[in-house]
């Protein structure tokens, strides 16, 4: 006669048990590795459209460098005729942001703040781009320093518009366009130097800069993104 084995109910209770332990462990790790590869896939696309209508504009004016074209007397026009848009904002109207983002690190919040248009495109990004012109300080009056780099276009990019998870570097960045048209991930103009000196238990001190994980609209994350060969590993 021929003795059968077999599994107890005791011994698949533990198996499953067992197996669901290791999911919950390891399956919100994957996700999150996921999600990051698609935010930066989008954001190196969405990116790349913008920077490729831009160059289309340079050509189309005959010209060779952005700060020889009109774009920063009417930045709004090039955006209307370069994109297909599926929302407009006015500059009182935050609809085509979420209401709050804030930093990795979580120690910011902010809001975008668009001083004029904002609008949310067909592949479903918002965007909002100011144009800084060559002759015109941030505050009347104001420091010569506030000239220097310009001119040049600041753009803040939701790649998912309002939609989660509204933190800066993951799913919103803020980069630049300088007078060449080329895009770079941190501001032409002189940006202060705002490190801290932090005390260490053992009596040395640690100096920290704010960096990509402190911006709540992702300034800076652009050059930390590029660096890392679009992995986003911070």
């Amino acid at each position: 006669m021929t003795k059968k084995f077999g599994f107890t109910l005791t011994e698949v209770l533990i198996t499953l048990s067992i197996v669901g332990v290791i999911s919950a462990m390891t399956v919100p790790t994957l996700m999150n590795k996921y999600q990051k590869e698609a935010q930066a896939v989008q954001i190196r696309k969405a990116s790349q459209e913008f920077a490729n209508a831009i160059d289309m504009y340079i050509t189309t004016e005959g010209k060779t460098t952005l700060a020889a074209t009109g774009i920063f007397d009417d930045v709004d026009e090039f955006i209307e005729d370069n994109f297909k848009t599926t929302n407009t904002c006015e500059a009182n109207d935050t609809s085509c942001f979420a209401a709050n983002y804030r930093s990795i690190d979580n120690s910011k919040n902010s809001g975008v703040g668009c001083g004029g248009k904002s609008y949310t495109l067909a592949n479903s990004a918002s965007i909002c781009v100011t144009a800084f012109k060559q002759n015109q300080p941030s505050v009347p009056g104001g420091p010569i320093l506030q000239l220097m780099g310009r001119p040049y276009l600041r753009v803040v990019m939701d790649t998912n518009g309002s939609e989660k998870p509204n933190i800066g570097g993951r799913d919103i960045f803020t980069f630049y366009i300088n007078k060449q048209g080329e895009i770079q991930g941190n501001s032409p103009a002189p940006q202060p130097i705002l490190c801290q000196t932090i005390p260490n238990p053992d009596g040395t001190f640690t100096t920290k800069c704010p960096g990509c994980e402190q911006s709540p609209l992702g300034d800076g994350c652009y050059t930390t993104l590029k660096q890392n060969n679009w992995k986003m590993n911070y």
